[in-house]
C-alpha cells in the first residue's frame, strides 16, 4: 500500500513539470512583427526596423494605423528584440513575420552572421521571403506602411511574390532557398529585389528623353527590363518589387532586371506563365508591329553536363498562346506559324545565353544550380565537392536550344487583314 501511495505521489510531482505552459502567453501580451528590416547601425553593429501590426476592428479601419514602425540599433537580431520590449507594451515575436528585407550595404558585406541566427530560430518560418534593397530597408518599411487595396503589409507581400509564378519577374526567394545555397557546391544564393518609387522631375525628364531616343523595336527589346524604382508609372503603392539580387558566397554581386529574372526563371525550371512581347518576325513590320503570347514552360528544362570537355547544354521547353498579332498576318497557321514557333525559338535561345554569359563573366556565380546537375558524375560527395564546380562554371562553353509550339490562338482560328474603308 505505501508503495502505491509512493508512486501516485511521484506521480503528480511529475506532472508538474509536463504541463510545458511555463512560457506561454497570452494573445493580448504579444506584438507580431509582419516585417522585419536590417541595416547598418551608426552607434552600434546593426539598425533593425520592425514592422508591427495593429489589430483593427472587423468592420475596417485606416491601413496607416494597421501597423506601427519601430527601429533599434544593437549588436544583435535578438538584442534589438529585447531592446524594443523595454518600449514596447508587449512581448514581440517572429512567428507572423512574412518577409526579411536587408540594405545592399549589408547584402555587399555578406548575409551569412544574419540568416543563420533566423535559420536556427525556433519561431522564424524559413518560408519568410528575403529580399535586397538598394536603399534603406528602415525607410522602405516606413514608406511601405501606405497601402493601396491592403489593409496589411503581409498580406501585400504575399500577394507581389504570387507574381513570380505569373509573370515570372521576380524569383521565389525565401531565408530556406538562400541557406541552402550557402551551403551547396553546385549553387549560389539569390534574393529578390524591392526598392522605392522614384519620384524627382529630374528623373521624369530623363526617362522620357530616353524613351524618346528608342525606335519601337527597342522599346519592345527593353520590355521588362527594370529594376526597382525604374518603371514608368504613376499611382500605386510606393514600393516595387521586380528583379533580383544575385550573391557570390553570402555576398551581394551583382542585380537582374525584371526581364533576365524571367529568363532565370525559365532557366531554372520555376517559370509558370507570362505574357512576352516580340517585334514582328517579318523585318518590314517589326519596326511598327508587336507579336504578343502568353508562353507556358511545358516541362522542367534538360540540362546536359559535359565534365571532360567543359561543355553545358540546356534545353527549354514552351508552349504559347497568341495573344495579339498587331500586323494583321496570319501566323495561326501553315507556314507562318512555323516561322513564328522558329522566331520565337531563337529569341529565347539567344536572351537565356546571354544571361548565363553574364553570371559566368561578370558574377562568376552560379546561380541557376546547374552544378547540382553533376552530382550523378561522382561516386562521393567528398569528390564533387573536390571537383569545385564553383570555381569552374566561368570556363565552361555553354549552348540554349529552346522548342516553342503555339498551342492555342486565342478565340480567333485566323487572322485576316482589316480592309481600309474610304470616307
Amino acid at each position: 500500500m505505501k508503495q502505491k501511495i509512493v508512486f501516485l505521489m511521484l506521480l503528480a510531482a511529475a506532472l508538474v513539470f509536463l504541463t510545458a505552459c511555463w512560457s506561454s502567453h497570452e494573445t493580448d501580451e504579444l506584438g507580431y512583427i509582419i516585417l522585419l528590416g536590417i541595416d547598418k547601425g551608426e552607434r552600434n553593429i546593426v539598425n533593425v526596423t520592425f514592422q508591427l501590426a495593429i489589430p483593427q476592428p472587423i468592420e475596417g479601419g485606416d491601413a496607416e494605423k494597421a501597423s506601427e514602425v519601430i527601429s533599434v540599433e544593437a549588436p544583435s537580431l535578438f538584442a534589438a528584440l529585447e531592446l524594443a520590449d523595454s518600449f514596447i507594451s508587449k512581448h514581440l515575436t517572429f512567428i507572423h513575420n512574412k518577409a526579411i528585407i536587408v540594405s545592399e550595404e549589408i547584402a555587399r558585406e555578406g548575409l551569412d552572421r544574419y540568416i543563420n541566427p533566423l535559420v536556427r530560430s525556433r519561431e522564424v518560418r524559413r518560408t519568410n521571403f528575403l529580399m535586397v534593397t538598394q536603399g534603406k530597408a528602415s525607410e522602405l518599411i516606413q514608406a511601405n506602411k501606405t497601402l493601396v487595396f491592403e489593409r496589411y503589409p503581409s498580406r501585400q507581400i504575399d500577394i507581389f511574390m504570387a507574381a513570380s509564378r505569373t509573370t515570372g519577374l521576380l524569383p521565389h526567394a525565401d531565408i530556406h532557398r538562400f541557406y541552402e545555397g550557402l551551403n551547396s557546391p553546385g549553387s549560389q544564393p539569390i534574393a529578390a529585389l524591392i526598392g522605392m518609387e522614384k519620384k524627382s522631375p529630374e528623373k521624369e525628364k530623363e526617362d522620357e528623353l530616353k524613351q524618346q531616343e528608342q525606335n519601337s523595336k527597342e522599346k519592345v527589346e527593353q520590355g521588362l527590363a527594370y529594376l526597382p524604382g525604374e518603371i514608368p508609372r504613376k499611382g500605386g503603392n510606393e514600393i516595387e518589387i521586380i528583379g533580383l539580387a544575385a550573391f557570390r558566397e553570402d555576398k551581394l554581386i551583382g542585380y537582374l532586371n525584371g526581364k533576365e529574372t524571367r529568363f532565370y526563371q525559365l532557366l531554372t525550371g520555376n517559370f509558370v506563365r507570362g505574357s512576352v512581347t516580340f517585334p514582328d518576325p517579318d523585318p518590314k513590320e517589326a519596326g511598327s508591329n508587336i507579336i504578343v503570347a502568353e508562353i507556358i514552360q511545358g516541362r522542367k528544362p534538360e540540362v546536359t553536363i559535359d565534365l571532360r570537355q567543359q561543355k553545358m547544354k540546356i534545353r527549354l521547353f514552351l508552349e504559347g498562346e497568341i495573344l495579339s498579332i498587331q500586323s494583321g498576318e496570319n501566323y495561326e497557321q501553315g507556314r507562318l506559324r512555323r516561322q513564328l514557333e522558329d522566331y520565337v525559338s531563337r529569341t529565347i535561345s539567344r536572351e537565356a545565353t546571354r544571361l548565363i554569359r553574364k553570371t559566368q563573366e561578370e558574377f562568376r556565380a552560379d546561380i541557376f544550380g546547374f552544378g547540382e546537375n553533376t552530382r550523378t558524375d561522382f561516386l562521393t560527395w567528398q569528390d564533387w565537392i573536390e571537383y569545385d564546380w564553383l570555381s569552374k562554371y566561368p570556363q565552361f562553353e555553354v549552348s540554349v536550344e529552346t522548342e516553342f509550339h503555339v498551342r492555342r490562338t486565342g478565340m480567333m482560328m485566323r487572322t485576316a487583314p482589316s480592309e481600309q474603308k474610304e470616307g
